[in-house]
């Protein structure tokens, strides 16, 4: 069967899943943003406050509405390790042709989301990136490598299976899928450049996962698993390794439109399967496919806010969330990712 014949049949089987579960009442891509709601009178009253109390990425508790989005993530890598260890440029010139020393990666990311009742959230995203490397030599020279362009497409539905009836705790299913529009064919002088470099996976990928939301007075929490698993090889012969991660969340409401929060998240990337047959492994480390994989463990902070008290203001937030990995254990030698940062914007409508 080919793999997008697989990709097809799966996606079938979790869409089908979704009749089935709306008989048993009870409630997630990029990022988890999650915020707390303002104590309510009613369940209605309720239903519009629990916007502050969902990650940015959710969208649950507001049926018939549409929210338009906007995401800005930045990620700065620079140091190699390997393992956990740290490796100078001039070891990895020993048996490599170049070192990377630094790269940054920004995302521009539009998001629209449609709750089609207050249990059932579809959602579409289109990123924009734009990647930088630069390299050392083994001659001493110093070059740089810029790409830019459309990545994967995303698609996503997100599903309410169990919740109470103050929506103190809910458990969400989410069914992804993202579209192979991100190239894989970017070049440099007339050169393949390596896999960081590239936009795309250049297959089908699959993110099945589950979250959990919880609430109480001031504070709020959650977790979520959210892996993205590759159907088949790409045009270029290879298949980018899973991605599996795990967040956990606390935030505590400052005020009526303010909230604070601390998030973790573990990271485990896979190597790549099958290799790019015009990159040279020897060239450097970059272009190996068993030197792209690792574990991680982020933490970081964020605070959003409810620009003002209009009844357009009303129905946005801004979030800004920073922080860095505190562990590393990387298949290298690979750059040490020393900063991430994000800034969302949410305007919910009609």
């Amino acid at each position: 069967m080919k793999p997008y014949s697989q990709a097809s049949l799966l996606i079938a089987l979790l869409v089908s899943t979704i009749p089935a579960l709306a008989q048993d009442r009870s409630t997630p891509e990029p990022a988890t943003y999650p915020v707390i709601p303002v104590p309510s009178r009613n369940m209605d009253q309720m239903a519009t406050m629990t916007h502050g109390l969902q990650p940015a990425a959710f969208m649950l508790g507001h049926g018939s509405k549409w929210m338009a989005a906007y995401e800005y993530g930045y990620e700065r890598m620079n140091r190699n390790l390997d393992g956990t260890g740290r490796i100078s440029e001039g070891e990895i010139l020993q048996n490599y042709f170049a070192a990377p020393t630094k790269m940054s990666m920004q995302m521009h990311m539009g998001m629209l989301m449609y709750a089609a009742t207050d249990d059932l959230a579809l959602m579409a995203t289109l990123p924009y990136l734009v990647k930088s490397m630069e390299h050392l030599t083994a001659d001493g020279e110093r070059f740089n490598e810029r790409t830019s362009g459309i990545g994967d497409v995303g698609l996503r539905a997100q599903y309410v299976v169990y919740a109470q009836p103050d929506l103190r705790h809910r458990v969400v299913l989410n069914a992804g899928l993202s579209l192979p529009t991100g190239s894989i064919d970017e070049r440099m002088n007339g050169m393949r450049l390596e896999y960081p470099m590239q936009l795309g996976a250049g297959t089908v990928s699959l993110s099945p996962g589950v979250a959990y939301l919880g609430q109480a007075a001031q504070w709020g929490w959650g977790a979520e698993f959210l892996p993205t698993l590759r159907v088949g090889d790409n045009d270029n012969g290879y298949r980018l390794g899973n991605d599996y991660r795990l967040g956990l969340w606390m935030i505590r409401r400052l005020n009526e439109v303010a909230n604070a929060s601390a998030r973790v998240e573990a990271r485990r990337v896979e190597n790549i399967r099958g290799a790019d047959a015009e990159l040279d492994p020897a060239d450097e480390p970059t272009k190996d496919p068993s030197l792209q994989g690792g574990k991680r463990l982020d933490f970081l902070v964020g605070f959003d806010l409810r620009p003002g008290q209009s009844p357009r203001s009303e129905q946005q937030r801004v979030f800004l969330e920073v922080g860095a990995p505190v562990y590393q254990d990387l298949d290298g030698p690979q750059l040490k990712t020393t900063f991430l940062g994000r800034l969302n914007w949410q305007w919910r409508f009609l």
